[in-house]
């Protein structure tokens, strides 16, 4: 199933999704890696003003900053941005600037944002920064089992910043996409993601969109 530039599946299909979720391990694998591919969203990427990489703690190889990496290389962002964390007792920003100096990469190209707070807080608050700093166009770089929660929460257009939000999944090697229900940490990660999008869509019924005015 290709999911490629499509918009939000909308509230009943992804809570349809979620609840197969929970009895999937019944199921035959081929409905299972359907369900599984139901979790990835994938926008085409352009050139953009900067490169966006939201901490994952389960990305212990850094497999997302390498794919920065790489998309910067291949001249589709002007600078790599991270979402600043202790690991430690190191700056999260001090180790990627270490990993990009080894790849040919100047250390002012890798910039961090340091934000607080729960999803949706943190997601306004990191608009809200982008749009101070003048930038138009962002590349938003995440584990493909957490795309499509990162397209609902970023918008699928311009959002009141005037920003473009493009996402980019990552295929990364601790999560396995094509048989998710046989591997421990897939169905953690993948059942966490059914429960974090849930929450979304409850909050948006509960609240609407006033705590995002």
């Amino acid at each position: 199933m290709n999911n490629k530039g499509r918009a939000g599946c909308g509230c009943l299909l992804i809570i349809l999704v979620i609840f197969m979720v929970f009895i999937g391990i019944s199921i035959h694998p081929f409905t299972l890696r359907i369900i599984g591919k139901q979790f990835r969203y994938e926008d085409k990427v352009f050139k953009s003003d900067v490169i966006f990489v939201p901490r994952f703690n389960e990305d212990k190889n850094g497999e997302t900053y390498i794919d920065a990496f790489r998309e910067y290389w291949a001249g589709n962002g002007n600078t790599i941005t991270i979402e600043e964390d202790n690991i430690m007792g190191l700056s999260l920003l001090e180790i990627v600037t270490r990993l990009a100096k080894a790849r040919g990469i100047k250390a002012d190209a890798i910039k961090k944002i340091d934000i607080k707070g729960n999803s949706v807080e943190k997601v306004d608050r990191i608009k809200e920064a982008f749009g101070k700093s003048g930038v138009k166009k962002v590349i938003i770089l995440v584990p493909e089992y957490a795309s499509r929660r990162f397209h609902l929460l970023y918008g699928p257009s311009k959002d009141k910043e005037g920003i473009v939000f493009i996402i980019k999944p990552v295929s990364v090697s601790y999560f396995k996409m094509e048989r998710w229900w046989k591997e421990n940490i897939s169905r953690v990660i993948l059942f966490r993601e059914a429960c974090s999008l849930c929450s979304f869509y409850f909050n948006r019924f509960k609240y609407g969109d006033k705590k995002r005015e």
